[in-house]
């Protein structure tokens, strides 16, 4: 693979190579593009908070208890 740079405007999801690249028309091509920071997207950031869970897998039982009896073993 080889790359080239070349700048272009992009209409309705459509990019146009530029015509000195005509060889590239039916090919397959790994494409990388950089836009400038005014269109970059908004990505929402995921929240991690789980304090709004409800764990049950400890619920009828001491967890702690159960910890303390594994450490024994060692």
């Amino acid at each position: 693979m080889y790359a080239i740079e070349f700048e272009t405007d992009i209409k309705d999801g459509v990019l146009r190579i530029p015509e000195k690249y005509r060889q590239l028309k039916d090919g397959h091509a790994r494409v990388v593009i950089m836009v400038q920071e005014d269109l970059k997207p908004e990505i929402e950031e995921l929240s991690l908070d789980l304090s709004g869970c409800e764990v049950q897998a400890f619920s009828n039982i001491d967890a702690l208890k159960i910890q303390r009896e594994m450490r024994d073993e060692w």
